[in-house]
């Protein structure tokens, strides 16, 4: 960890100095730009409208940072012409500068939600390795019956709720800082609740032991085997929106399962036809909707601290779950391109 953190210092002082990266080629992957380009359009869009964003795009745009750097650091970087170098420098600038200005206006509140931000985002915690495979999860046959109602029931079915959620990870990060890390019981009753668990309850006891890993508190916990189960489910519940039409606030639910299992390396989440399902649901601005690219007024929506609404439609979640979606998508290609 100490050898990449000098290699980012090192990145972060190229940013500084205004230099690019060497290039020793031009190799451009299939649809790179159209990803790029996207990207550097939500990312100003974020940046020009700090006052519509709130501490769940800060989350957002820290995975943004933390897949840049990792893609800018590892070997294939050195096959893109300086034209994408730079981009790519251009945009982790901008997601550098977004994150510390929306951390610097977390609005007094929730002490866990507060500590929860404020510990998440770091980059550095979320600087890893990605172990690229397909195959590993568990198939599961489609229920293409499923109604719209029957996803709506289906996006907050079980354990936990976005309240619990917090409590389990503010719970998890004091334990850390009081030198105890590990698992909160709070959080072992959550990650071990036998009740059926799909839409965002699913993704968010995906992102406990995401978090566990990630601040090195997840000692006890079989975190490889739940990191199956989950995201085999998850792949299970994207099938099954995707069958229904995406109806509902679906498409926001969709970029948070491809970003958190696409963390996790599984190519099930990152190939070409979810990439294409995230650049064709962008409003011209380059904004994103929780519910596509429809913005119906007369949609019914979960009331949900992590969304506020934003100009054109848009909402501040999606928003920021698209910029990460596609800062993964950039990553996954890089690392995978065939010399």
């Amino acid at each position: 960890m100490k050898s990449l953190q000098r290699l980012t210092s090192v990145c972060t002082l190229l940013l500084l100095c205004g230099l690019p990266l060497r290039s020793r080629g031009k190799f451009v992957p299939q649809d790179f730009e159209d990803k790029l380009v996207a990207l550097s359009k939500v990312m100003d869009y974020i940046h020009r409208r700090p006052d519509q964003m709130n501490v769940d795009v800060t989350f957002s745009v820290t995975i943004v940072e933390a897949n840049l750097v990792a893609a800018l650091l590892h070997e294939n970087a050195r096959h893109l012409g300086n034209k994408y170098l730079r981009m790519l420098l251009t945009v982790l600038t901008i997601s550098d500068s977004i994150r510390r200005h929306l951390l610097s206006n977390v609005t007094p509140g929730n002490d866990d939600i507060r500590l929860v931000h404020e510990t998440l985002s770091d980059p550095f915690l979320w600087i890893r390795e990605i172990k690229w495979r397909s195959g590993a999860l568990v198939k599961w046959e489609t229920n293409s019956k499923f109604t719209a109602r029957d996803i709506r029931e289906m996006v907050m079915q079980g354990t936990p709720n976005e309240r619990k959620s917090d409590k389990c990870l503010a719970e998890m990060i004091r334990n850390r800082f009081n030198e105890n890390c590990t698992i909160p019981d709070y959080c072992y009753e959550i990650l071990t609740n036998t009740e059926l668990t799909r839409g965002y309850p699913l993704t968010h006891r995906l992102l406990i032991v995401q978090v566990a890993k990630a601040i090195k508190c997840d000692k006890g916990l079989p975190s490889t085997k739940l990191t199956l189960s989950y995201c085999s489910a998850i792949l299970e519940d994207l099938h099954e929106i995707e069958a229904a039409g995406f109806p509902y606030q679906t498409p926001d639910l969709m970029m948070e399962q491809v970003v958190l299992c696409g963390m996790e390396g599984f190519l099930e989440f990152t190939g070409e036809h979810y990439e294409r399902l995230v650049l064709n649901r962008s409003h011209p601005s380059g904004c994103y909707s929780s519910f596509g690219n429809k913005f119906a007024k007369d949609e019914t929506r979960v009331s949900r601290r992590a969304s506020l609404q934003t100009d054109f439609g848009c909402d501040s979640h999606a928003t920021g779950l698209a910029a990460a979606s596609f800062s993964l998508f950039i990553r996954e290609n890089l690392e995978n391109l065939d010399e």
